[in-house]
């Protein structure tokens, strides 16, 4: 099992940008933002722009109206702010053709979403916190760094389109005794709600299922204690036929 102290709630630092180009172009965007949050408008393109590292807070200020957000193809952009999951009207985030590693846990709160396109990133790891996305029917993550899909992705029943491809995702014959060894290990801070707590102990089940048509996809699941691992194993068996 893996284990880590508790870690408790934190906000992100201010993000100041680093140059005068990219100062412009940051302050050019939340004008952008403003205007659009004024207007209500319910789509916002944030695309090709070579030089924004992270998105602003002040995306949050389209809460009430947005529903669709482009943030691809930003040659440079490594980060998304935790007000992200403020947009609770989102049916469609694109945040594809990034330089991002993770995803924010506030991503979870996004439970009208429908569509995630997450393709051609750094990403290593989905956010536990998925498994909120109810809605989801469409998700792109193809050309990542993701060894295992978490396991909320079985309970997403609308879910029809999954792009994995160009990832290198565990193999059943890759499968050893120390799972720990290969499988991502979890993130210490989670969404979970005003405490943001994640138990400290971690025991870990990998399984593999065919989900949208694409055999094998493993599944991990991280569990608090041995009761729970073996509960997971029997529902496993019982509602998916599936054994290791």
């Amino acid at each position: 099992f893996f284990s880590d102290r508790v870690s408790r709630s934190h906000t992100m630092a201010p993000y100041s940008p680093k140059d005068p180009e990219e100062e412009q172009a940051w302050e050019t965007l939340r004008e952008s933002i403003r205007e659009a949050a004024a207007r209500g408008d319910t789509t916002f393109n944030i695309s090709q722009n070579p030089v924004i590292v992270q998105l602003p807070e002040d995306i949050k200020m389209m809460k009430k109206s947005l529903k669709t957000l482009h943030a691809d193809n930003n040659y440079a952009l490594a980060k998304l702010p935790p007000s992200l999951g403020e947009l609770t009207s989102l049916t469609w985030l694109n945040v594809s053709y990034n330089q991002l590693t993770s995803l924010p846990g506030e991503i979870g709160r996004l439970t009208h979403l429908q569509r995630l396109h997450c393709n051609n990133n750094l990403l290593t790891a989905l956010p536990l916190e998925i498994w909120n996305l109810k809605q989801l029917e469409e998700l792109q993550a193809d050309t990542n760094k993701l060894k295992a899909i978490p396991t909320g992705v079985l309970e997403m029943s609308k879910l029809t389109k999954l792009y994995i491809n160009n990832n290198p995702l565990i193999k059943p014959e890759d499968v050893t005794q120390n799972l720990e060894d290969i499988v991502p290990k979890p993130p210490p801070v989670g969404d979970c709600s005003l405490t943001r707590l994640r138990f400290t102990e971690c025991f870990v089940h990998l399984s593999f299922h065919k989900l949208c048509d694409n055999p094998d996809v493993p599944v991990v699941h991280y569990l608090a204690d041995v009761k729970s691992l073996d509960l997971m194993k029997t529902t496993l068996l019982e509602k998916y036929g599936v054994s290791s």
